[in-house]
């Protein structure tokens, strides 16, 4: 399956071919999740048990891993703040007055467009420079044609997102389910702009239950995995 963002880019420059592709080599391992599942945590134990494993073959390569990074980049590109650019790109719903005050504002307010492909752009080339986890923002349809790339998604039954939710952030079971509910169809609409209505399996590569799973076992089988491709 095609790179949905890559078509886009080759239409937007009338070229058959991409000069990024011949760059397309990876390694870079992305994580997305519904809202409640640990994605940065998974990430960040992750990125160290890769680091680690490098070390001991006398390497001095590290792994990264890039979430927060992602929209505070794109705001600096755009010029915006990067709550602001985080609002937008969430889709994240806008009263009248809010969506007058950035009308008048001062301050150059790009379209959805510009915005998606700003974070795209970012996401494409931290993953050609390789050793990277990158956590959401659609990077599994943005780097699916990497040759070593490794894609997952974390998931969990509703309830118990909602108890994590409500635990960690003092809202009732209730409001907790709602703003589950509410995430992950934001997320959705962003991942729709690269993948438009091509099922989820074309994309991740594993799924895992972090209601069933342990941080220890779902990093343990992602680099079981990263091994066997020869990402390390």
């Amino acid at each position: 399956m095609e790179n949905v963002f890559l078509k886009y880019m080759r239409e937007r420059v009338g070229k058959t071919d991409n000069p990024i592709a011949a760059q397309s080599e990876g390694p870079v391992i992305t994580i997305s999740r519904e809202y409640g599942c640990p994605g940065k945590r998974i990430a960040k134990y992750l990125s160290e048990v890769l680091t680690e494993k490098l070390k001991r073959q006398d390497s001095n390569k590290e792994w990264r891993w890039l979430s927060k990074e992602i929209i505070d980049e794109s705001a600096r590109e755009l010029k915006l703040s990067p709550q602001l650019i985080k609002d937008l790109s969430e889709y994240k719903n806008r009263t009248f007055f809010d969506n007058l005050a950035l009308f008048f504002s001062d301050t150059y307010y790009p379209g959805d467009v510009k915005i998606n492909n700003t974070i795209a752009n970012f996401i494409y080339t931290a993953a050609s420079e390789g050793n990277v986890v990158i956590v959401g923002r659609a990077a599994e349809a943005i780097t699916k044609n990497f040759k070593k790339s490794f894609h997952v998604k974390l998931m969990a039954p509703l309830e118990w997102r909602a108890e994590i939710i409500s635990n960690t952030y003092g809202k009732t079971i209730s409001e907790a389910k709602k703003e589950a509910m509410e995430m992950d169809r934001r997320r959705a609409q962003f991942r729709h702009y690269f993948e438009k209505d091509v099922p989820d399996v074309e994309f991740y590569d594993a799924c895992f239950n972090c209601r069933e799973m342990t941080d220890d076992e779902i990093v343990e089988l992602i680099v079981i995995i990263a091994e066997t491709r020869g990402f390390i």
